[in-house]
């Protein structure tokens, strides 16, 4: 994946998963639906820390005592998962990022 691919999924996802934070209608609910019924607990919890309030991999390793390769793993299942969302509605969002 090139860097601006990978920069751009990580704008769509903090978007998407901010869009959950601030309830707005339907898609919302869906969307907070499937974080709850596609992310274990653990992910859910990575995955806030690193999207959400943007905190480095490192930082967020050292916060909860696992080691980096934990983080990143942990992370990247949650990021697999999420792209399932897309089935509850998360594909508008997606279409909106990139019309940005």
């Amino acid at each position: 994946m090139m860097r601006n691919d990978r920069e751009l999924e990580y704008q769509v996802l903090r978007k998407f998963l901010k869009s959950i934070e601030e309830p707005e209608g339907r898609l919302s609910k869906n969307l907070s639906m499937a974080i709850q019924n596609e992310l274990t607990e653990r992910q859910r919890q990575m995955v806030h820390m690193y999207y959400i309030r943007q905190m480095r991999m490192q930082d967020i390793a050292d916060t909860l005592g696992v080691t980096v390769s934990t983080v990143s793993r942990t992370i990247q299942r949650g990021r697999t998962r999420l792209k399932r969302c897309l089935k509850y509605g998360g594909q508008a969002l997606l279409n909106a990022a990139l019309e940005e």
